[in-house]
C-alpha cells in the first residue's frame, strides 16, 4: 500500500497545476451544458418543474457532487 501510495503521489506531483485546473473547468462546462439542455428540454415540462429539478440533481450526482435534495439517490 505504501509503494502504491508513493507512486500515486509521484504521479500527482508530476501533473501541472494548470492542467488540473483545465480539467476541472472542462468538467464544469460539461455539467453546465447538460443543465442548459435540461432547462431547454420541453419534454420535462410540469407545473412544479420537478422533472427538470430531478434531472439537474442527477447531473450533480453523476458528477460526484452531493446535494441534500434526493439524498436517497446517493
Amino acid at each position: 500500500a505504501k509503494a502504491i501510495g508513493e507512486q500515486v503521489m509521484n504521479y500527482v506531483e508530476a501533473l501541472v497545476r494548470d492542467s488540473l485546473a483545465d480539467l476541472a473547468e472542462r468538467e464544469a462546462v460539461v455539467a453546465l451544458c447538460k443543465i442548459k439542455a435540461i432547462l431547454d428540454d420541453e419534454s420535462l415540462d410540469d407545473p412544479n418543474c420537478a422533472l427538470r429539478i430531478d434531472a439537474i440533481v442527477r447531473v450533480f450526482h453523476d458528477a460526484g457532487l452531493s446535494t441534500d435534495r434526493h439524498w436517497e439517490w446517493e
